[in-house]
């Protein structure tokens, strides 16, 4: 589920809802096979669909990617948590790939964005996502994203992390390291 827009303006029930769908719904899966894998003994190996939004947060997608944030999180600590009973985790982390997903999730704040209550305009969060999705990084094709997903989930080895494609992976990096000198 994605929810976009203002995070300032969002109904707070949007908010929950994309939580709920995002993280609470998949980690209440997820403990119910590791509990059951950990009971029988079984190895196995867990991954978690992600997002490039899961390291970065773009104005006007905070919603949608601080389930990302989140996701990241509870994989991390499940990592930690599992290696002992020989239980893998990994992440996905797709970038902005052209799947209508994410045209989809940029038309969500219509649904409640009114110019005559919220302060942010329509027509301005609208050419926004349209000057994003312009971009090259805005329309990848998911084919190369399709193929590492193939490689990725049935290997045994393998990094915790797994940024698709590498440029996204250096933009996020470069990105992170930047947000370290960032002043308010």
């Amino acid at each position: 589920m994605g929810e976009a827009g203002p995070v300032w303006e969002i109904p707070i029930e949007l908010v929950r809802r994309n939580f709920e769908v995002n993280v609470i719904l998949p980690l209440q899966l997820t403990q119910g096979v590791v509990q059951k894998w950990v009971r029988q003994g079984k190895k196995g190996k867990v991954v978690f669909t992600s997002s490039m939004g899961g390291l970065f947060t773009p104005a006007n997608w905070g919603t949608y990617v601080s389930t990302k944030h989140a996701v990241e999180s509870i994989a991390e600590a499940l990592q930690q948590e599992l290696s002992k009973y020989g239980i893998q985790i990994q992440t996905i982390n797709p970038g902005a790939y052209y799947t209508g997903y994410n045209e989809t999730m940029a038309d969500n704040p219509f649904r409640w964005l009114d110019d005559s209550k919220n302060f942010t305009k329509r027509a301005d969060l609208r050419k926004g996502f349209g000057d994003f999705f312009a971009t090259p990084e805005g329309k990848m094709d998911p084919k190369g994203m399709i193929d590492r997903m193939i490689e990725i989930v049935p290997d045994d080895t393998g990094k915790f992390r797994n940024v698709v494609p590498k440029v996204i992976e250096d933009i996020l990096r470069e990105h992170q390291l930047k947000a370290w000198e960032n002043q308010i």
